[in-house]
C-alpha cells in the first residue's frame, strides 16, 4: 500500500474520532487501558530504583522491579512545552515547532490522546498539560471548550502557579487556603492530591462503564519552588542529601552565560542541601499519590490489563555545576529522566535497560504495544522489542537534544542581560558535544574519563579530529530531525 498524506490520514479518521468523542467504546474486558504518569522536572536519579539510597519512592520502585526501567532516557528539549510536545507527538521540536516555552502546540499535530480517541478509547487527563502558554491568560475547561482538547474528552488542567482549574477550585471550595503557600496546605488540598483524585475519578468512571481508557496523570511537581506540605516538608535531613556535582572554577571554560545564571542563583546555591530536602519531599508526595492510583487499579481488578508508563518532561540541575532548574544546560541532571513501563504478563519483568532511548519513543512504543497504527510523521523508535524480548538494542548510538531552535537568541525574561542562544547536543556513551550556531564557543566532554562533565575540551587541539567527526554526526541528526511531513503521495 502506498504512503498516505497527513491530510488524508486525518480525513480518513475524522468520522472515527467524532464517534469516539460522542459515544462510549463497546465493553471489552480484554482490551488494555493505558495510564501515562508524568512529573515535571524530575531527574533520573531522583528515584530509589535508579540507585538513590536516600529518596523514598516505594511505589515507583515496585513498578520498576516488576516492569522495565530505562536508565538512559534523554529529553529532546529540556524545558516544559517543547518536551511535552515531543512526548505527545513522537516528534522532534524542529518538526512540531514548539521551539521553546510560550509557543502553543499546533492544532494539526496528532497527539497520543488523539490516536487513542480515534481507536475508540475514552481519553482523560488531569494536572499539567502545558500544550498552551498559561501566563496571563485563561485556560480552557470542559465548559468553555466544546469537544476534545488535543484529543482529551475529559480534562482538568492545573498548571504552574495554580493556573487552570485548580486555583479557582481551591478558592471556591476552601477560600481560607487560596492565598496560602503550598507548604501551608493540608495534603488533601494540594495540587498533587487534586491531580491524583481527578485521575482516580476518571478511571472509576471508565471501569463502571467497561470502557478502555487512556488516562494522563500529570503532576506539576517537583518543579520549583520546592515547597511540599507536611509531613513531606520535614521528611528529609540536609545531612543525608547527596552532594551537588560541582568543583571550584569549573565554569571558567564554559559558555559565558553559565556564570551569569550561576550568579543569579547564588542564594539557591548557598542552600543546596535544604532545597534538595524539599525537592525529595515533593517526589515522595507524588509517589504516595501514585500509590493511591495503583490501589484503585487493584480494587477494580484492572491493574493487569493496564499498561502504565512513567516519565518526566525534563530534569533539574539542583545545584550541580552551580546551576538550578532547567534550560540551556545539557548536563545529565537536566536532560536525563526516569522512564519505566509496567504491564504484568506482557513485558519483561525486572528488566533494566542501559541503552539510549529518547522521549519521542514513548508514542510509537505505546501504539505498537497495543497494535495501533502509528501515524505518519512520528520520528521516535518503538522500543517494543526491548520491552518484550531479551534484546537490549534500542536503535540509538546517541541522543539528540535541542534548545531554542528559533534561529535567534532567545530572550531571558528574568535576566535580559543573560544571553540564551540556540543549542544542539549530541550525546553518546563516549562523548557529549553541544554546538551553538554562530558562536565561537561550544562544549565537548569525554564522558568515559570525565563523567561529571567538569572539563570542557572544545578548544583542545588534540581533539579537533574528534570534534569534526561529532559535528558531522550532529549535522546528520539535525537534518534528519526536520519535519518529514507531508508524506509524498505520488511520483510527481
Amino acid at each position: 500500500m502506498r504512503d498516505i498524506s497527513r491530510r488524508q490520514f486525518l480525513g480518513q479518521t475524522m468520522n472515527a474520532a467524532i464517534a469516539a468523542a460522542t459515544m462510549a467504546a463497546p465493553p471489552s474486558a480484554a482490551r488494555p487501558s493505558v495510564l501515562l504518569i508524568m512529573t515535571d522536572q524530575q531527574r533520573s536519579d531522583a528515584l530509589g530504583a535508579a540507585g538513590n539510597a536516600v529518596i523514598r519512592t516505594p511505589h515507583l520502585d515496585a513498578l520498576a522491579r516488576q516492569g522495565v526501567l530505562f536508565t538512559d532516557c534523554w529529553v529532546q528539549h529540556p524545558v516544559c512545552m517543547p518536551s511535552r510536545a515531543s512526548i505527545f507527538s513522537g516528534r522532534y521540536p524542529s518538526a512540531h515547532r514548539v521551539r521553546t516555552n510560550g509557543v502553543a502546540l499546533p492544532r494539526q499535530e496528532k497527539t497520543l490522546a488523539q490516536i487513542f480517541l480515534e481507536n475508540g478509547y475514552r481519553t482523560g487527563g488531569a494536572g499539567k498539560f502545558h500544550f498552551l502558554p498559561h501566563l496571563n491568560r485563561q485556560l480552557p475547561t470542559m465548559e468553555t471548550h466544546p469537544g476534545p482538547f488535543y484529543g482529551f474528552q475529559e480534562f482538568h488542567i492545573g498548571e504552574d502557579d495554580r493556573t487552570g482549574e485548580y486555583g479557582p477550585w481551591l478558592k471556591r471550595n476552601h477560600p481560607e487556603y487560596s492565598g496560602k503557600r503550598d507548604h501551608e496546605l493540608p495534603v488533601e488540598l494540594h495540587h498533587t492530591y487534586w491531580t491524583a483524585s481527578h485521575t482516580i475519578d476518571f478511571i472509576r468512571k471508565c471501569a463502571s462503564r467497561r470502557e478502555a481508557f487512556f488516562a494522563f496523570c500529570s503532576f506539576v511537581d517537583p518543579h520549583q519552588g520546592y515547597d511540599p506540605p507536611p509531613p513531606y516538608r520535614a521528611m528529609y535531613r540536609e545531612a543525608d542529601m547527596p552532594a551537588a556535582i560541582t568543583r571550584g572554577g569549573e565554569l571558567e571554560d564554559k559558555p559565558p552565560f553559565f556564570k551569569t545564571f550561576s550568579r543569579q542563583w547564588q542564594s539557591l546555591n548557598d542552600r543546596v542541601p535544604y532545597h534538595r530536602t524539599q525537592y525529595y519531599g515533593e517526589v515522595t508526595f507524588i509517589d504516595d499519590a501514585i500509590g493511591r492510583i495503583l490501589a484503585v487499579l487493584e480494587e477494580l481488578r484492572i491493574r493487569e490489563s493496564t499498561l502504565l508508563v512513567f516519565t518526566s518532561d525534563h530534569g533539574d540541575m539542583l545545584g550541580d555545576h552551580g546551576l538550578f532548574f532547567k534550560g540551556p544546560f545539557h548536563y545529565r541532571g537536566c536532560t536525563n529522566v526516569p522512564l519505566l513501563f509496567h504491564w504484568p504478563g506482557h513485558l519483561k519483568a525486572g528488566k533494566r535497560v542501559a541503552g539510549i532511548v529518547q522521549e519521542i519513543d514513548l508514542l510509537p512504543t505505546i501504539t505498537t504495544l497495543l497494535g495501533m497504527t502509528t501515524p505518519p510523521g512520528v520520528q521516535g523508535k518503538s522500543q517494543k522489542p526491548v520491552l518484550t524480548t531479551d534484546s537490549t538494542d534500542t536503535g540509538y548510538e546517541s541522543a539528540l537534544i535541542e534548545f531554542g531552535t528559533s534561529g535567534a537568541t532567545v530572550p531571558n525574561l528574568v535576566r535580559p542581560d543573560a544571553e540564551t542562544p540556540d543549542l544542539y547536543t549530541i550525546r553518546g556513551a563516549k562523548w557529549r558535544m553541544s554546538y551553538y550556531p554562530g558562536k565561537d564557543y561550544g562544549e565537548l566532554y569525554d564522558l568515559e574519563n570525565d563523567p561529571h562533565e567538569f572539563v570542557n575540551r572544545w578548544k583542545d587541539p588534540s581533539l579537533q579530529a574528534t570534534k569534526r567527526q561529532l559535528k558531522d554526526e550532529l549535522l546528520d541528526r539535525v537534518l534528519a530531525a526536520h519535519d518529514p511531513l507531508p508524506v509524498r503521495e505520488e511520483l510527481y
